[in-house]
Formats: structure tokens, C-alpha cells, sequence
């Protein structure tokens, strides 16, 4: 009855440590998205963003170099390995949650002096005459043997590890999110670099058409040369537009090489050939102009998400923290055989066991306590601010790509126009300085603003596909695992 007297006080006291725990913050809520991009859009209810990059790149030969990218990539492969870190940290902290059971073997040999309380005991037991040969110490040298187990257990009575086994799943899952956002950024880059191979397929083509038409006009103004209609100087100023436009071929067959390259190192190789179409379809790609939704960022964009398990994993990182401030419970126990007498150390009388229980609570550690619960109150604050600047960010990204396309739809238009008209016109310059009615200069300008022209065009093109590229990423990237 003594013994409890003094036990219930000392608990209250302990439990009573606990009850100046600081407040948690409230969860917060983001922002609510409007439900369109536009006021003029409708709204969509579509799951854009549960397709496979195959349902917007219809290419098979880009499909194909994707898939190679997601497979031999080396960031990609070292996102893999994080994941797996992230999954050891995860087992750990469940497994904190289970008694730690540890095995042992020990053996030693200890003088104990005359003057000791062991030395003492041990000469005394030896003088009883309750015990038998067998239990005889040895005084000069006294062996211990110990063989068993032994565990030890923290109840979790206020959540805190499962608190940190919650922050070590949100961060697992966070991870995972990174993995997929670079998945998309992989997705992203190679369809871009792939899609650049053929604008500049296509302005090669466009170059050595050009180059046919200014030397066939080379050969006609020379001609004219001989027969006294035209000058030595008009000869060399065909010649060197002539010049100018290999010039231009070369250069862009070094891009060719250089953005060849660029797909080799993204699928990890050192040498080969990126295989590629002639044209671009950006029909499928088109759709997500269409469709989607704003809400839709929430549930499939990867940085999103992965900003709401940071933030989650930082809600339970502040639960922790508050939990420390109250008292903890251990449980411990061993069991084996313990003995002085190597024979009789597997003796069912050498058997051994033990169970204690402990309950503490910090008394001086409260100014790191709080230091530590402020710290992690902070970071939530700080999660959070990160979540909604993520949501935001997104939004207006999309927004921006929208607005992109629906302008450089105009300037398509345009820019083909353009074209039409100056090849129209280079055709009559040079029926007119056949008949001399148009001068070697027009036919020069001709040529270069038809060439500048048809250029100009392919970049407003290139443009086009990487706006759609980038609102392919930008609306959550699709689906790359499945």
C-alpha cells in the first residue's frame, strides 16, 4: 500500500508536465480555384489528365523514343533509387512502432575485493550451508555467463510515432510525386527536342528548294550576261545570296547534330540514330486547349501533389513534436540463462527473466522542446505557403499557355499568308525580269524575303508545338506508368 501511495503521486506529477503542451495551428485551406481558365470557357468535367502521353503524341516513332527515354534515362533511374530510400525511411519509423527484440551473448570475469559488497556477499554465501557444491562462487575470479533475449517497448500512448510514421509516409509518397514530375519533364523534353529534329528537317528542305530556285535564277542571270542584258555585278549578287543560303544549310545541320545529341544523352546513349517522321500532328495535343478543368491541377499535376504531402508530412511532424512534451512509457524485458557455473548455464535452473516498466517525462528539456515545436510550427507555415504558391503558379501557368495558342493561331494564319503572297510574287519578279520589266535587285528581294518568310513561318510553328507541349505538361503531364 506504500508502494502505491507513492507511485499514483509520482505518475499525476508526470502526467501533469504534459498538460502546458503548446496548441497545435489549425489545418488551412488554399485558395479555392475559379472553374475555368476563362470566363468564357466552359466548364469541363473531362479527365484530361488520365490519358497516356500516347493518347496526345500519336507519332510511333516519338512514342517509341519516349519510352526509351523513360527506361534508360539515367536521372530517371536515380529518381528510383530515392524512391527506395524514401521506402527504407518509411520501414523504420513503422517498425518503431514494434518491441525492439535483440539476442546476446556475454561472458566475463570479475575480482571483487575484499572490502565490496560483492566481494563480501559472495564470501558469505559461500559460508551458508542452504547452498550445495554446485552453487559455490568462486571468489578469486568470479565468471558471469549470460545467454537469451531481450526487448524493449515504447507504448506510443500520445501518437507520436505514429505521427512520425505518417510524416515518413507523406514524404514516401512526395517522392513518388518527384518521380512522376520528372517523368513528365523527361516526357516533356523529348518531345520537344523530337519535334525540333523535324522543323529543322523541314527548313533543310525548304533551304534546298531555295537553293534549286536562286541556282537556276544564277544560270538564267548569267545568260543574260552573255547576251548583254545583264551585269557582272548582278551575276555575283545571285552568286552570293547563292552562298548565303548553303551557308544556311550547314548551320542547320549542325543543329540537327546537336539536337540528336541531346536525345542520345536523354536515352543514356552514347551513339545511334533518332528515327523520326516528317510532319507533326498536333490534333491530340490540341484537345487539352478544349478541355480540363482548373480543379483537375489539384488531383494530376505532380508538383502540386507532391507540395500537399510536403505540407501533410508537415502537419505530422508538428504532432510529434507537441506529443514529446508528454510522458512516455517503457516497457522492457529479458529472458535467458544467467550463471556463474559454465555447466550449469543450460540449466532449466540457470533460466532468467525480467519485466520492468518505465514512465518519464521531460522536467528540463522544455526550452528544447518548444524550441523544437516552434521550429516545426514554422515549417508547416511555411508547407503551407509553398502548397498554395504551387496551385497558383500552376494556374496562371496554364492560363498563359492558353492565352499563347489562341494568339499564335492568329499568327499562323498570318504567317501562311505571307508565304502564299511572296511565292506568288517571286514567280512574277521573275517572269517580269525575263521580259524586262523588273530589274536582277527585285528578284534578289524576292527570293530573300520568300525564304525569310517560310522560315519565320517554321519558328511560329515550332512555337505552336511547344506551347501544346508545355499545356500537355502543365495540366498534369498524363500518365507515364501506365
Amino acid at each position: 500500500m506504500k508502494r502505491n501511495k507513492i507511485i499514483i503521486p509520482v505518475s499525476i506529477s508526470l502526467l501533469a508536465f504534459g498538460c502546458n503542451a503548446p496548441k497545435l495551428s489549425s489545418v488551412k485551406e488554399i485558395k479555392p480555384l475559379p472553374d475555368a481558365y476563362e470566363a468564357k470557357m466552359p466548364i469541363d468535367s473531362n479527365n484530361v489528365a488520365r490519358l497516356h502521353f500516347s493518347d496526345f503524341f500519336q507519332d510511333p516513332d516519338l512514342i517509341a523514343l519516349i519510352n526509351k527515354v523513360l527506361t534508360n534515362n539515367l536521372d530517371n533511374k536515380i529518381a528510383s533509387e530515392r524512391i527506395k530510400i524514401a521506402t527504407a525511411y518509411l520501414e523504420a519509423r513503422q517498425g518503431a512502432l514494434l518491441p525492439s527484440v535483440t539476442a546476446g551473448l556475454r561472458a566475463s570475469g570479475t575480482h571483487y575485493g575484499k572490502h565490496t559488497m560483492e566481494g563480501v556477499g559472495n564470501f558469505d554465501t559461500n559460508l551458508s550451508p542452504n547452498i550445495d557444491n554446485s552453487q559455490q562462487i568462486p571468489t578469486f575470479i568470479t565468471p558471469d555467463y549470460w545467454l537469451g533475449l531481450s526487448a524493449s517497448w515504447e507504448i506510443d500512448l500520445w501518437g507520436k510515432l505514429n505521427s512520425l510514421k505518417g510524416a515518413a509516409m507523406e514524404r514516401f509518397l512526395a517522392t513518388q510525386q518527384g518521380k512522376d514530375l520528372l517523368n513528365a519533364a523527361l516526357v516533356t523534353h523529348t518531345a520537344t527536342l523530337y519535334y525540333e529534329l523535324v522543323m529543322l528537317d523541314k527548313e533543310v528542305s525548304i533551304l534546298n528548294q531555295n537553293i534549286k530556285l536562286q541556282e537556276k535564277a544564277l544560270e538564267v542571270v548569267k545568260i543574260h550576261k552573255e547576251v548583254g542584258r545583264a551585269t557582272e555585278l548582278a551575276v555575283q549578287q545571285f552568286d552570293a545570296q547563292l552562298s548565303n543560303t548553303k551557308a544556311s544549310l550547314y548551320s542547320i545541320k549542325q543543329e540537327i547534330v546537336a539536337t540528336e545529341n541531346k536525345l542520345l544523352e536523354l536515352t543514356g546513349s552514347y551513339t545511334g540514330a533518332i528515327k523520326r517522321g516528317a510532319s507533326i500532328d498536333t490534333r491530340s495535343i490540341q484537345y487539352l486547349a478544349q478541355h480540363g478543368n482548373p480543379n483537375q491541377l489539384l488531383e494530376y499535376r505532380p508538383d502540386i501533389r507532391m507540395s500537399y504531402h510536403e505540407l501533410a508530412a508537415s502537419h505530422a511532424d508538428a504532432k510529434a513534436a507537441r506529443a514529446a512534451f508528454f510522458p512516455s512509457l517503457t516497457i522492457g524485458a529479458f529472458a535467458g540463462f544467467n550463471s556463474f557455473n559454465a555447466e550449469k548455464l543450460f540449466n532449466p535452473t540457470s533460466i532468467a527473466y525480467q519485466l520492468i516498466g518505465g514512465l518519464t517525462a521531460p522536467v528540463f528539456q522544455k526550452r528544447q522542446l518548444k524550441a523544437g515545436f516552434k521550429v516545426a510550427t514554422a515549417e508547416q507555415e511555411i508547407a503551407f505557403l509553398n502548397y498554395q504558391k504551387t496551385v497558383n503558379g500552376a494556374f496562371q501557368e496554364v492560363k498563359t499557355l492558353l492565352s499563347y495558342i489562341a494568339n499564335n493561331q492568329q499568327i499562323l494564319t498570318e504567317k501562311r499568308k505571307e508565304v502564299s503572297a511572296l511565292d506568288k510574287g517571286l514567280h512574277v519578279s521573275q517572269d517580269l525580269y525575263v521580259n524586262a520589266y523588273a530589274t536582277y535587285l527585285e528578284i534578289i528581294a524576292a527570293q530573300k524575303s520568300k525564304i525569310n518568310a517560310e522560315m519565320d513561318l517554321i519558328k511560329t510553328e515550332r512555337n505552336h508545338v511547344n506551347i501544346l507541349i508545355q499545356l500537355y505538361k502543365a495540366l498534369g503531364g498524363g500518365a507515364v506508368g501506365s
